[in-house]
């Protein structure tokens, strides 16, 4: 395996580059796996717009959520089609406001980011992520987990409005769920 820097996973500007070549077709994972605010999907439900064989049926007037996303394996041209979110049952991104690697988990496969070839490079991540002061996150539904190199750590249901802080125990970092008026939420954002 080739172990990809946290950097390939980071867009480069805002103007995010797609790998030539690659495509949605066939897959619309996304549909599922992401929420949309601004129709009021939940995360891990697909959406009432979607046909799961052709794709979004409302794609000329889709929301800008949508119009915007472009999953890791677009746009990182390392990612062999194995990180194809059809196959591989989970898709990956960048959230550069929480400085985390995301994996979106299908629900009703929950542990396929676990399997091989995936794991590892994940725990790589997890690792650079440390120390460069970000994380990664996998969400499965509305269940998070952080990778840790050395375990994971399940943090249970989250709710959208929750927010996930990274403290240090000991000199060790730990994860803890915080609601919107914990004063600690709003530290250096």
């Amino acid at each position: 395996m080739t172990e990809l820097p946290t950097s390939d996973i980071r867009p480069a500007s805002p103007e995010l580059a797609l790998v030539p070549g690659r495509s949605c077709d066939g897959c619309t994972l996304c549909c599922k796996l992401m929420g949309i605010e601004e129709i009021g999907k939940a995360r891990g439900a697909w959406c009432p717009d979607c046909d799961k064989s052709r794709g979004c049926k409302i794609y000329d007037s889709r929301p800008e959520a949508c119009r915007t996303f472009h999953c890791g394996y677009l746009r990182i041209p390392h990612l062999d089609e194995h990180w194809k979110p059809s196959k591989a049952r989970f898709l990956i991104n960048f959230e550069s406001a929480a400085n985390r690697i995301v994996v979106h988990a299908d629900p009703d496969r929950p542990e396929a980011w676990k399997r091989a070839p995936y794991l590892a490079q994940i725990k790589h991540w997890s690792h650079k992520m440390l120390l460069e002061g970000g994380y990664v996150l996998v969400w499965s539904g509305p269940e998070a987990t952080i990778v840790l190199p050395w375990g994971d750590k399940p943090l249970g249901r989250v709710r959208e409005e929750q927010y996930i802080l990274q403290v240090k125990t000991g000199g060790v970092p730990d994860f803890i769920v915080v609601e919107p008026d914990d004063p600690r939420a709003h530290r250096g954002h």
